[in-house]
Formats: C-alpha cells, sequence, structure tokens
C-alpha cells in the first residue's frame, strides 16, 4: 500500500455521529425541565441569539485554523501564550466539579431504586466510587475509548426514547401534569428561570467538531451543514425528553438529581412490569452518565499534559504512565472531585442542593473559557485576514462582531444566573451563592497564581505565529 495516500477523510455522516457521541448528556435534563413550560420558549430565544451565531462562528474558525487543541490553539494563535493557559486551566478545572455533579445525579438515581431514605452521604460516597472508576478507566489505554463511546451512545439513545415513547403513552392514557400550551410555553422570569443556564450549556461543545476541519471532507459545506443538522436532530431528542418529565409531574416535585427515575417511575407505573422497566432504564441511564464523563476527562487531561510539556501548566499534569494515558491529570482531577464533593456536602442542605452547587460552579468555568474563543474569534479577524476561509461569517467585521456580541450577552447572562439564581427577580442571596462564589474566587486565584508565575510577562502578550 501507499504510504503517501491521504488518509481517509470524515463526511457528513461522520460529524453527525461525533455530535450525538460527545453532546448528548443527562446531567443538566431535569435541571432544564425544572424551568417549567416556559423552557421551550427560553429554547427558542437560545437558539436564535446563541445556537446559531455559535454555529456560524464555530464553522469559520474549525475551517480557517483546523488545530486538535481547538479554543487552546485558537487563543495562543490570536491572545498570546498566558490567556491560552488561562484557557487550558479553565477547560481543565471545570471538569472535577462536574463530574461529581454528573455523578451525585447516577447516585440519585441508584439511591432512589434501592434506599430512597438514605441521607446525603451516602449519596457523596457513591459519586466518589464513581470519580475513582473513571479515574481508573482513563487511565487504561485508549483503544478502551472505542468502546467507551459505543456503548454510551447506545445507551443514551434508548434512555431518551424511552422517555419520549413513555411520555407520549402516559399522556394519551391520563393527560399531562403540567399543560403545554402556547401561552404556557412563552419565555417568562419566573422561577424555574434559575435553571435556565442549562439551556446553553446543553448545546455548546460545537468546537470539538470544527477544530477536525482539516480532517473533513469539504469542510466548507459538511462543518456548517452537519452541525445545523446534528443539534437540530438533538434538540429534538431533548425537547421531547424535557416534554416528557413535565407532563409526568409537577415542576416542585421534580427532584434534579433523581428525576429521570422519578420520570419513568410515574411513566411505566408501579405494577412488576413498570418496575422492573424503571429499573432497567435508570441503570441504562447510569451507564450513559459514566461513559458520557470518560471522553471528556480523557481530552481535558490530554489538554493539560499538553499545557505541562509547554511548561504553561504544572509538571505533574504531564506525567504519562506506559500506555501514555495522562495518569497526573487525571488523579488530580479525581483527587479535586473528591474534595469538591465532601466539602460542598458540608455546604448543602439535601443532594439536590449540592449537586446545582457544583454543576452551576462548573458550568461557570466551562462558559469562561468560551468567552476566550469569542474574543480569538474576533482578533484573529484582525490578525490574520489572508488566512484562507472556506466558510466564513457573513457580514465583514460588523457581522463578525454582532456574531460575537450576541454569544457574549447570552453567556453573561447565564454566568450571573449561575451563581446568582434569583437575580431576575431582584434578589441576591450571597448566603446560597457563597459555594459557588468562593469556588470561583479560589479557582482564579489558584489559576492566575500558576499563569503568571510559569509564563514570562514578556511572553503574555505574544501571539503565536502562523
Amino acid at each position: 500500500m501507499d504510504s503517501s495516500a491521504p488518509a481517509k477523510k470524515i463526511g457528513l455522516l461522520g460529524i453527525i455521529f461525533f455530535v450525538f457521541s460527545g453532546m448528548i448528556g443527562f446531567d443538566g435534563l431535569a435541571a432544564t425541565a425544572a424551568v417549567g413550560p416556559t423552557v421551550f420558549g427560553w429554547w427558542a430565544v437560545v437558539i436564535v441569539v446563541f445556537l446559531i451565531p455559535n454555529l456560524l462562528m464555530n464553522s469559520e474558525l474549525g475551517t480557517a485554523f483546523p488545530a486538535d487543541g481547538a479554543i487552546y490553539d485558537w487563543a495562543h494563535k490570536s491572545l498570546g501564550p498566558r490567556h491560552a493557559a488561562r484557557v487550558a486551566w479553565f477547560y481543565w478545572i471545570n471538569v472535577p466539579f462536574w463530574m461529581p455533579a454528573v455523578y451525585l445525579i447516577a447516585s440519585g438515581i441508584l439511591s432512589l431504586l434501592f434506599f430512597p431514605d438514605a441521607p446525603v452521604w451516602v449519596q457523596t460516597c457513591l459519586a466518589i466510587s464513581m470519580v475513582w472508576f473513571t479515574v481508573f478507566i482513563c487511565n487504561a489505554p485508549a483503544a478502551t475509548g472505542n468502546l467507551v463511546n459505543f456503548v454510551g451512545g447506545a445507551s443514551k439513545v434508548i434512555v431518551l426514547l424511552a422517555l419520549v415513547i413513555g411520555g407520549i403513552s402516559f399522556v394519551s392514557v391520563h393527560g399531562p401534569a403540567q399543560e403545554l400550551t402556547l401561552e404556557s410555553m412563552m419565555p417568562r422570569f419566573d422561577d424555574g428561570f434559575r435553571y435556565a443556564p442549562t439551556l446553553v450549556y446543553l448545546i455548546v461543545g460545537a468546537e470539538t467538531v470544527a477544530c477536525m476541519g482539516g480532517a473533513l471532507k469539504n469542510p466548507r459545506r459538511n462543518i456548517p451543514l452537519g452541525l445545523f443538522l446534528a443539534l437540530s436532530i438533538v434538540l429534538v431528542l431533548y425537547s421531547l425528553a424535557i416534554a416528557a418529565m413535565i407532563v409526568a409531574l409537577p415542576n416542585d416535585q421534580l427532584s434534579l438529581v433523581g428525576g429521570i427515575t422519578q420520570t419513568f417511575s410515574i411513566l411505566f407505573g408501579d405494577h412488576p412490569a413498570g418496575r422492573a422497566l424503571t429499573v432497567s432504564l435508570s441503570l441504562i441511564a447510569i451507564v450513559a452518565l459514566v461513559t458520557y464523563i470518560v471522553p471528556w476527562l480523557m481530552a481535558s487531561s490530554r489538554a493539560a499534559a499538553e499545557g505541562a510539556d509547554a511548561n504553561e501548566m504544572p509538571a505533574v499534569f504531564g506525567k504519562r504512565n506506559a500506555s501514555g494515558s495522562p495518569v497526573g491529570a487525571n488523579v488530580l482531577t479525581g483527587v479535586v472531585a473528591t474534595i469538591a464533593l465532601v466539602i460542598y456536602t458540608f455546604m448543602s442542605a439535601n443532594a439536590d442542593e449540592l449537586f446545582w452547587s457544583l454543576f452551576a460552579f462548573a458550568s461557570f468555568l466551562l462558559f469562561v473559557t468560551y468567552f476566550f474563543m469569542i474574543a480569538s474569534f474576533v482578533r484573529l479577524r484582525e490578525t490574520h485576514p489572508d488566512t484562507p476561509r472556506p466558510f466564513r461569517v457573513p457580514g465583514g467585521m460588523i457581522g463578525a462582531w454582532i456574531v460575537a456580541l450576541m454569544q457574549a450577552f447570552v453567556l453573561a447572562i447565564a454566568c450571573v444566573v449561575l451563581v446568582f439564581p434569583d437575580v431576575m427577580d431582584g434578589r441576591i442571596s450571597l448566603t446560597e451563592s457563597a459555594p459557588t462564589l468562593i469556588g470561583i474566587a479560589g479557582s482564579v486565584i489558584l489559576i492566575e497564581f500558576f499563569v503568571r508565575r510559569l509564563i514570562p510577562a514578556k511572553q503574555s502578550d505574544t501571539p503565536t505565529a502562523g
């Protein structure tokens, strides 16, 4: 065989399945359903003001500047090493706080199924055990990733379809617990708006596809088309699954950590067959949650290891085992996740509050990275005007600024609401927001300490050439 033959490129179908594998998750599903029927009105707003601009921006960045590091590389090229290092830090550090939040859902499902009266500490211990199981899997040879993606993708589809089919069947027999009318679905700043940032959280991540621009077949057409098609299907599945949760039980009875199992138990009934179906589907949901975390931990740890190789993160992140897995970053993730679960358990009154504190904190850190990406997008238009752009956001610099500002506006509101959930009602509770504020302040101080210590000031504003 000719070794110089070009590698087979990824087509439109490959992009769609990549999005399905990496972007469908259940961790924000119950919180999104807790917004209530108005969630569908807010979906429309988020799609127009955030999702479409985000897909346009990622399509341009992915086709013009294909790079494995995505946000990190774009920041390096446009904003310089220090900002790129901040991106790497924020991208990594959100995982040790997001992972335990996801596993609190898994442990909440187990508790609801087998020991419903167990205290929050039991769920915390279960979540910690899942954290270290994930670290163990990620330290194994990378070949396990293919099996994980296959099992995870199948599990997600099974659970979502079960919610959709069960919801349709339930409504046809019993009627909805909450009416879904045009009036009830209109956007409103009611009590459920505190969970509205999950709408943004559920649809970010398009840059993971866009960064493969150089390996894609006909990227000018397939990146934007693939992202729009895939996310349209994801939005339909999400919307139908969320609708099933809304029609099954009222908002005030929906648990953020056990909402999926609650919904299954109502949709399929309390008789033996229904109970068996609820238990089986709930266990499949747990498998989906675990397999959902594994590729994200692998990606964030490898990015951190590359940062350590470039002396932009502490050397411990670059430690690898015999199979090449970034064992240093993986173990550090497990340590931080365990500490976070223990500390936040002391600060929280119940499992739902514990989940939301960790989820809000992790989401805030993740959203920060997207501010850097937006800035990189505008800056690259100015610093690299002659770089070929197979796909270009229309409207010149004015169009680029409009796309950037629309996303930044939505992200800014989401960040504020994550920290101060009742701010739209004119209420700010420092007591309620303290865990999130403390976590954000501690993370920023830690990141700035290492960024300024490891990267000389003279390099801080020197973008990468090319």
